[in-house]
């Protein structure tokens, strides 16, 4: 995500290892190959491998797809290769959410409208947008020319067809449809009983979203939002194409010729299946096709095999782990390869506050004292990222550095947990730690297992599962496990991103299950504040509230550190906190492989 998910060594939000940052999370294993461009994050390692053993994807790494099957050493002249981790639990625009699922998609599609190098969201596909005295009405014009990679012409009806999917109640598990609902009519559409067709059919027919001409899309709000040009360059309105999503049906995404899979972006699905993909550029492109001819992509669950496949000559690029730390700064080779970023994810331990005995706010608030984050950061993750104790992160708008209501205190953590009749861990149920399986994950959950142990007396149960199985797990509400761990992901930098899409109650992306009034009804007031002073200030009391509760346990702001070999032009000085899978891919049409 999520953003919103945002996966990096995380999943899936991306290496995008595990990212779940919703654009959603896991358990780090190593910090994202790229910070993911928003959405959640899974921490796995190096992204995990859905069904794929270090030995297969060391080989897909090596070998060229079409130069006879010799192995390669070094780089390959205009072609990239990187490691993703993990195959995405999805890939349709309208249905992803993980920062694996999001960097995806983003190499295939492009929006109406696209982040640039600062962050601030201009045109895309679109060449200008129009907004109303009002600021409720935004008319996007589209360039002359647009096609899909097949050279199909591209007009605002697939734009309109695209929004429209994206609250349609009878396509499922649409994750990121809450992140527009200032749309007039969107929250009634998305909310409306998937079987009620008559009534369905209405609510489409008055979607605030709509198509006059072949070359304009207007989006009708319903109350002012400043930050909507920032939902506009989100993946909820790529244009999926309806003659592809009907003519594949469920395999639309997922047939590994990605002859269904035909978008707008820089790039061409040409494979996708359990042991990688490869993608090739896109010469109907709206910028034309980018220098690095030809994408491949392995999924590698363990970030040392990964960093092994690096040193190798077997990958261009590689995020690095806390445990690779120390060598690559002492190698006199890699040192100079490697370079690090801040980080825009944050990574917390999550409650599902519908299951016992997390529905009790007093064990919740007793867990939040029980973790030495400093402890973490120092040894687990190697000084790679920041001690957290509110959400948003530093240098992000509604950063709040006061708030810091629950720092350690084993002590206070177990009279908190007696207060709520549970002294020394007895009469808990048991306690599962649910997190996306890879050797390292294993050891940061144990670190976590530890804590709860040293600081509550409670021995915690580790629950690992497959990198892909676990995104699924999490995403769905009747299987989201009773602790769990996640990332999240900065999608576009605004508070509304942080607070009302992963913890308002209504939100299709949360995974806590957690119901405050107040926050809600803050984080909603302050959604459609024009006053920027008060309009922090309602959210600065949100977040308050937020940590008090405690839904969740904030550990960690992420650094983003990598390497990148140095024939590669054009991708490490723009490497970006906002980057998703491809490092620098904010200069993805300037990069250049030139071994």
């Amino acid at each position: 995500m999520r953003t919103k998910v945002r996966l990096g060594l995380l999943t899936g939000a991306v290496s995008i290892s595990m990212l779940l940052t919703s654009c959603g999370g896991a358990t780090p294993t190593s910090t994202p190959a790229a910070a993911p461009s928003g959405g959640e994050a899974t921490a796995t390692s190096a992204p995990a491998a859905a069904g794929n053993t270090p030995t297969t994807a060391a080989a897909a790494a090596t070998t060229a797809p079409s130069g006879g099957g010799q192995t390669v050493n070094a780089g390959i002249a205009d072609v990239l290769r990187l490691n993703w981790g993990s195959q995405p639990d999805t890939i349709d625009p309208q249905q992803m959410s993980f920062v694996g699922e999001i960097a995806t998609g983003q190499l295939v599609y492009e929006g109406l409208m696209v982040l640039n190098e600062k962050l601030e969201p201009v045109p895309g596909q679109a060449e200008k947008m129009d907004v109303s005295p009002d600021g409720l009405v935004y008319t996007l014009t589209l360039r002359d020319g647009l096609k899909y990679s097949d050279g199909t012409p591209l007009t605002a009806k697939n734009f309109n067809y695209a929004w429209h999917r994206l609250f349609d109640p009878r396509v499922p598990n649409r994750q990121y449809s809450f992140v527009a609902y200032d749309i007039a009519g969107a929250e009634e559409l998305d909310t409306a009983p998937m079987t009620d067709t008559a009534k369905i059919d209405d609510l489409m027919g008055k979607l605030g979203v709509k198509a006059p001409d072949d070359k304009t899309v207007v989006f009708t709000l319903k109350n002012k939002a400043a930050y909507f040009p920032y939902i506009l360059t989100l993946w909820t309105g790529w244009p999926s194409r309806q003659d592809l999503v009907e003519a594949g049906g469920e395999k639309w995404t997922t047939d590994p010729t990605g002859k269904y899979y035909i978008g707008n972006g820089p790039y061409i699905m040409k494979k996708y299946d359990e042991n990688g993909m490869m993608l090739q550029a896109n010469p109907n492109y709206r910028l034309g096709a980018p220098k690095v001819k030809e994408l491949r992509f392995v999924y590698i669950n363990d970030s040392a095999v990964a960093f092994q496949s690096y040193k190798k000559g077997e990958l261009d690029s590689v995020a690095v782990a806390p445990e690779d730390l120390s060598t690559v700064k002492n190698d006199p080779v890699l040192s100079k390869e490697f370079v690090a970023t801040a980080g825009s994810c944050n990574f917390y331990l999550g409650f599902n506050t519908k299951k016992a005995p997390f529905d009790n706010i007093k064990v919740r608030q007793a867990f939040a004292q029980s973790f030495d984050r400093q402890d973490y950061v120092t040894n687990v993750q190697q000084g790679l990222g920041e001690p957290a104790q509110s959400f948003i992160p530093p240098d992000r708008p509604g950063y709040a550095p006061d708030i810091k209501l629950w720092p350690f205190d084993a002590a206070a953590a177990k009279k908190t947990l007696a207060d709520a009749g549970f002294a020394n861990g007895q009469g808990l149920p048991e306690i599962k730690l649910t997190y996306s399986s890879s050797p390292r994950n294993k050891t940061r959950m144990e670190w976590i297992q530890n804590q709860m142990q040293k600081n509550l007396g409670i021995n915690a149960k580790l629950d690992p599962v497959e990198s892909k199985a676990y995104t699924a797990l999490v995403k769905d509400p009747t299987t989201t496990p009773q602790v769990f761990y996640l990332g999240w992901c900065q999608d576009y930098p605004d508070p509304q991103d942080w607070l009302t899409l992963v913890f308002h109650s209504s939100s299709s992306v949360t995974h806590v299950g957690w119901k405050n009034e107040q926050f809600d009804t803050l984080v909603k007031q302050a959604d459609i504040e024009q006053d920027k002073t008060k309009r922090m200030d309602l959210y600065h009391q949100a977040q308050v509230i937020l940590v008090q509760d405690a839904p969740a346990v904030f550990l960690y702001w992420d650094t983003n550190p990598q390497l990148i070999k140095p024939y590669i032009q054009g991708m490490k000085e723009h490497v970006s906190p906002q980057d998703a899978g491809v490092p620098g891919f904010f200069n993805i049409m300037n990069i250049e492989v030139k071994p």
